[in-house]
């Protein structure tokens, strides 16, 4: 009896040392959270000040505050060594005291962390910045987006997309430099090569064999809608395609997500220009479009984004849109642009998805997650988000998709919306991230044979070619010249489906409005813990999902897989005349209407006659650029201060000028005739006045009522 008691007295005293030690290490690591918090947010606002106002300037600062910040990652990893790890016994600690002491490219050597964050910088800011060319004229990526889905003519697709991508050819040499980094990051952070550190950063073990696996599970249905598609592009433009589509036609400048071709596609082309149609018919442009998408988040998660997404963000810039989180209290905002497109509708759902994922997860303070992982669960958040808004519920409950269809018609058009957008992204990712390590794995540093093989694996995952013109349109993805895996966005993608059917108790399309659909609590515990944990853990323990599989999408997927089938025995090309012009049209009354100056706001006479800005940049010789022979852009056109063009966003939004331009619809020539609406100032000045007589009467009520003004709190939220 007495050995027993002094057995009991000796565990009780290790268990009592050993959460000693956990409350002392958490502590020590809740004070770095903090301060991680701190620069963390520095950072993004740095960024956010350069998206929205790209320059070289701005461009400088974000560079030197990735830099400072990168040095801060390295001083708490010496902290944290300090502590032992074995004496850790808790594992959300234990995720947590690994993510501080293996940070990713962050631990670089100085010069080399330099030279990534430097190329990125000036990659992005090509990107972003108007370009200067016979066949750009001067347009931004926005515009060029715009040409490539609406022209229907082959060869100015095929020229306006070769200039956008070749404006990046020079970036080549320096790229050749920068992809190598991945495997000094990889030594650093203690893994054995490329694939091992980018499963390490998406918290995923032998992620890559395991995604690889479930691919060549849905590569056949991948390659029956390429052949579907192929099918239909090769009749429209009457042109013969060998298994591979040219990159050129798809309607975008990456080629990964096929929804601008719907029409061309779809096997009921009346009803999917409908949807298009309606999508202006019902003005969700920019902020709308988000509170469409705010409305599914508090129906299904009882969350939408704070107040102060609303107040800061910007819905009239560039796409694709830009969501920055601010790595405190779920702060995210987004620079969109405002085209009511079906890729911006998906979009706006996916980045609402995310948003309310960091605001539910808030609390458990997930910046370390946020700053130095790659989130498989806020990427499955978003996805899930994705495939309900393409249901025909939700396109019928916001009044997208027209009734007078069957639901035969609604099932089909709805998976067709998701297979483009989901299965060409899925086949982008695979092949961006082989291609990556491959080249790495066998030292390939020449320019040439790194745009050969780029090719060739989007021959062999995406079934793409460039017809003829190799060029690297891999400088046109951020990730790419970042040197950032796509593992965690697979993984997501593939665990939204298993988030769908777990939800849904079911594969099947949802036809009943999914708002009736009580959401599980298992779910949301998820959510609010998930941010700051190891996610294979916490989908385990909340979800019993204990491996990814694509079984979940296949499944879904099966009814379209099926009619597609059916088709090729019997293919028959719908032609359809989409009357381009009629859609136009209305999307320029649409544009007049919205331009017209509210009568119930004070509105400043600059804010009527806004037009839309361009951020003129010349490429500078690599002789005057001092920071490592990379190619510099001078801003030194752009007159518009910061402060100015933040004072002009603050404006009413139903006064600020939304831009159409006629001339992206037809001939490339004539590019510069940007036809906009014109609005009466004599009516202005009229609305400004009466604005002002009536705040007058208002203020005189109000004194003599004795009326108190009350302040709106802080944490309000909006639907």
């Amino acid at each position: 009896m007495p050995s027993q008691w002094t057995w009991i007295i000796f565990n009780l005293v290790v268990c009592a040392t050993a959460t000693l030690e956990n409350d002392t290490t958490r502590t020590f690591i809740e004070l770095i959270e903090f301060d991680y918090e701190d620069t963390c947010n520095d950072t993004a606002n740095a960024e956010w000040a350069f998206i929205n106002s790209p320059s070289n300037r701005t461009l400088t600062i974000w560079e030197e505050q990735l830099i400072s910040y990168a040095t801060f990652k390295n001083i708490q990893k010496n902290e944290i060594a300090n502590i032992s790890k074995a004496a850790i016994s808790d594992l959300s600690l234990e995720h947590k005291y690994n993510v501080l002491d293996k940070a990713g490219d962050t631990l670089l050597e100085s010069e080399d962390f330099k030279t990534l964050v430097h190329f990125s910088g000036i990659a992005e800011l090509l990107r972003l910045s108007t370009l200067h060319t016979v066949v750009l004229n001067n347009h931004t990526r926005k515009d060029i987006e715009h040409i490539l889905s609406h022209n229907n003519n082959i060869k100015n697709k095929n020229s306006i997309w070769t200039a956008w991508h070749q404006e990046l050819v020079p970036l080549i040499k320096n790229f050749s430099t920068v992809l190598p980094l991945v495997d000094k990051a990889a030594k650093i952070n203690g893994a054995k090569d490329v694939t091992e550190y980018w499963e390490l950063l998406s918290g995923y073990n032998d992620g890559y064999n395991k995604i690889k696996y479930e691919w060549s599970k849905i590569a056949n249905l991948h390659k029956k809608v390429l052949t579907f598609v192929i099918n239909n592009l090769s009749h429209k433009y009457k042109i013969t395609m060998n298994d591979t589509i040219p990159a050129y036609l798809l309607g975008s400048l990456q080629g990964s997500d096929w929804t601008p071709i719907l029409v061309d596609t779809t096997p009921y082309p009346d009803l999917m220009y409908n949807i298009k149609k309606n999508l202006w018919k019902r003005k969700l442009i920019g902020k709308s479009l988000y509170r469409t998408a705010s409305t599914m988040s508090t129906q299904i998660l009882n969350q939408v984004p704070q107040a102060d997404f609303w107040d800061r963000s910007y819905f009239n810039q560039q796409c694709p849109s830009k969501l920055i989180n601010f790595c405190k209290e779920g702060i995210m905002r987004v620079s969109t642009c405002f085209e009511p497109t079906v890729s911006n509708f998906l979009s706006a759902h996916k980045n609402v998805g995310k948003i309310v994922f960091n605001q539910m997860s808030a609390n458990t303070i997930p910046v370390l997650n946020t700053a130095n992982r790659y989130s498989v669960l806020e990427v499955g958040v978003s996805e899930l988000f994705g495939i309900l808004a393409a249901s025909p519920a939700w396109l019928n409950y916001t009044r997208i998709m027209d009734n007078s269809t069957d639901n035969d018609q609604h099932l089909i058009v709805s998976l067709m919306i998701t297979a483009l957008n989901t299965l060409p992204r899925l086949a982008y990712y695979m092949s961006a991230d082989m291609w990556r390590i491959n080249a790495i794995e066998n030292g390939i540093t020449n320019s040439d044979d790194l745009i050969s093989s780029w090719w060739e694996y989007r021959q062999k995952y995406e079934g793409l070619n460039s017809n003829g013109t190799e060029i690297p349109t891999f400088l046109n993805d951020v990730y790419i010249t970042s040197n950032k895996p796509y593992l965690s966005e697979i993984t997501g993608t593939f665990l939204a489906f298993q988030f769908y059917q777990y939800l849904m108790e079911s594969t099947e399309v949802r036809y009943d409005s999914i708002l009736e659909k009580k959401i599980k609590a298992e779910f949301v515990r998820m959510i609010q813990q998930g941010g700051a944990d190891d996610w294979t853990r916490v989908i385990d323990k909340f979800m019993e999902i204990d491996e990814i599989s694509a079984d979940s999408l296949l499944s879904f997927f099966s009814p379209l897989e099926d009619f597609i089938y059916e088709l090729e025995e019997d293919f028959e090309y719908k032609t359809f005349n989409p009357k381009e012009s009629e859609l136009e049209e209305l999307e320029k009354k649409i544009v007049e209407e919205l331009n017209v100056p509210s009568t119930t706001t004070t509105t400043t006479a600059r804010s009527l006659v806004t037009e839309r800005k361009m951020t003129n940049t010349t490429p500078l010789s690599q002789e005057n650029d001092k920071r490592d022979g990379m190619i510099a852009v001078d801003s030194s056109n752009n007159k518009i201060k910061s402060e100015e063009r933040l004072e002009n966003r603050k404006e009413s939004e139903a006064s600020t000028k939304v831009p159409f331009d006629e001339s992206l619809h037809d001939n490339i020539i004539d590019l510069d005739e940007n036809k906009k609406p014109k609005i009466n100032t004599s009516k202005a000045v009229w609305a400004v006045g009466a604005v002002l007589l009536a705040t007058i009467v208002i203020c005189i009520i109000a004194i003599f009522g004795r009326q108190r003004c009350r302040k709106t709190p802080k944490n309000r939220r909006y639907v």
